[in-house]
């Protein structure tokens, strides 16, 4: 029944493709959309560290290369150009995309997908949401949304789509196969062909603290909806900013337990990260006096205990943010922030406190009276105070967990698949219990991650790449538990070692400075890596590669362990 059914969707590509005259192919969808972007499956092959090459060139003389760095191979045509190969657990969200480029005008176009007919029923076609990607703030931060109604396309012309699937939670494992379809005035033009392997996994949230700042909406249905939006994207915590009542002229605090509430509500498993306390600082008491006056200090006090009160009427752990960025102000913030944390912690040791940190000797100041440090990469200041020292690497948490005993968390350390995913994996290695990032809905302006309107929200390209960030840690962090348990029961031992051999050699091939990935050139995973088969890394891309050999590795344990 499965062989017919491909055989039925391959004739279906052929008949509907015969006729049209239109690119239509599956891209990366690591890459921001590009009209000069290639298929998927033309990605070169890379080979690292071969014995030897030899290349016979088109007058037939051939060329030798002993044991050379690297060998890149751009081949004539890998096929499949419009196959989407997908692999994904129940409850995960799988995308892909694809470019659609017609060679003579088309009217009234449209695209619809079918159900993913599976071994015991289908995945329904609304799961299968295919979305335009539109302009929105340019690049990764273009929004994807819906189709709406039909449209006409001019000859040439090029636009960009993204299709995710959502797996039931109760799909069983096995190949579901569909289509999803262009037509022009009804009648199709062109298929994409969709398999999806749904893998005999669950995966379970990551246990660390992930997620984005936040505005207030002044809205409990958006409140709700962008909630939900971000635990289905793989969030951990929300980081409240903006927009955000303080009881500075009143003791109202009805809104933050309405958000705690609506927090719990949504099943975020770790702690609430309230940074709008930090605007107690930047300007909300500007009119009290300095920090260090006892003005100052008592209102602070009063606001910081009207929202602890608060948080005492909720079942849910909250860390206050109490500064941000305090490098900025050259070496008199490193005072400022200094005394600042002191003063908190004396004053108000029932509170979990951070503070939003950007440079080496803020961090190193504040840090022995904080519960939890968050910094991003750091900068000199402008009196050049830090002497070049950067702060997500190896080498200074290692500094921090020695001379303090602040919990380190990240901060605006980089959206995306890769920040959240492997590297973020990396780094948990030396401490590094969350992540923060820089923006949900910053008003629709520039660092947003999603556009939002009202109750609607239309994610961005990075958004939905840090939902794949997110899958990539729950599957580094599954294999990591079974191997733990496996262990301890004693079962599969020749697995555990093999999977210890595969995550060992995935963290090392991760640099452990942030420097290196952010602006020194560095990629992961790097061409020719020899974890992987070279030409599954060409069809599937490094990270999806990656990700399918901690798959395998995941079903052959726990197989092992039955």
């Amino acid at each position: 029944m499965v062989a017919r059914r491909c055989v039925c969707l391959a004739l279906l590509a052929a008949r509907v493709a015969a006729g049209a005259e239109l690119d239509l192919f599956v891209t990366d969808y690591g890459l921001d959309p590009k009209t000069d972007q290639k298929p998927l499956v033309a990605r070169p092959v890379t080979y690292g560290s071969p014995q030897e090459v030899t290349i016979r060139a088109a007058d037939g003389k051939a060329v030798t290369f002993k044991a050379p760095a690297a060998v890149t191979v751009q081949r004539t045509s890998a096929g499949g150009e419009r196959d989407a190969r997908l692999f994904a657990t129940p409850g995960e969200f799988e995308p892909f995309s694809f470019l659609l480029r017609p060679r003579q005008t088309l009217e009234e176009v449209f695209i619809t997908a079918s159900d993913l007919q599976g071994p015991a029923g289908a995945i329904p076609a609304s799961h299968v949401g295919v979305t335009s990607v539109e302009h929105f703030l340019g690049e990764g931060r273009d929004i994807l949304m819906p189709l709406g109604k039909p449209w006409n396309m001019a000859a040439h012309s090029t636009e960009f789509f993204w299709c995710t699937v959502q797996v039931p939670e109760d799909a069983k494992p096995g190949l579901y196969q569909g289509h999803v379809t262009v037509t022009s005035k009804g009648q199709p033009v062109g298929a994409i062909a969709v398999t999806l392997e749904v893998l005999p996994i669950r995966l379970a949230d990551p246990p660390f603290a992930l997620g984005y700042n936040y505005s207030s909406p002044k809205d409990d249905a958006a409140l709700k909806a962008h909630l939900g939006d971000m635990r289905r994207h793989g969030m951990t915590c929300v980081a409240p900013l903006y927009e955000f009542h303080l009881p500075v002229n009143d003791a109202d605090t009805s809104e933050f337990g309405g958000f705690i509430e609506a927090y719990r509500r949504a099943g975020f498993p770790a702690p609430l990260y309230f940074a709008t306390p930090m605007e107690l600082q930047l300007s909300t008491l500007a009119g009290y006096g300095a920090e260090t006056s006892k003005r100052w200090q008592q209102k602070f006090l009063q606001v910081m205990r009207r929202l602890h009160a608060e948080t005492l009427k909720h079942n849910v752990p909250v860390l206050m943010s109490i500064g941000d960025e305090l490098t900025n102000k050259g070496i008199e913030g490193v005072k400022v922030a200094e005394n600042l944390a002191r003063f908190v912690w004396e004053e108000l040791p029932e509170i979990a406190t951070t503070s939003d940190m950007n440079g080496y000797r803020e961090v190193m100041a504040m840090a022995p009276w904080l519960n939890v440090a968050t910094f991003n990469n750091g900068w000199d200041g402008i009196d050049h105070h830090n002497q070049g020292r950067t702060l997500i690497n190896k080498e200074f948490l290692e500094e921090l967990q020695r001379k303090t005993g602040a919990i380190p968390w990240f901060v605006n350390a980089g959206t995306g698949r890769f920040p959240f995913g492997f590297f973020f994996w990396r780094m948990t290695k030396f401490g590094v219990r969350g992540k923060v990032e820089w923006y949900y809905n910053l008003r629709n302006e520039r660092g947003s991650v999603v556009r939002t309107r009202e109750a609607m929200v239309y994610p961005t390209l990075d958004y939905e790449r840090s939902r794949e960030g997110i899958d990539d840690l729950k599957y580094l962090c599954k294999l990591e538990s079974l191997v733990a348990e496996a262990r301890k029961a004693g079962k599969g031992q020749d697995e555990c070692a093999r999977a210890e051999a595969v995550l060992g050699k995935i963290a090392e091939s991760i640099r452990t400075d942030w420097s290196a990935y952010s602006s020194g050139g560095a990629k992961f995973p790097a061409d020719g890596f020899d974890l992987l088969d070279p030409e599954k890394m060409a069809d599937l891309g490094g990270l999806d590669a990656l990700r399918r050999l901690l798959a395998d590795q995941i079903v052959a344990l726990q197989a092992a362990m039955r």
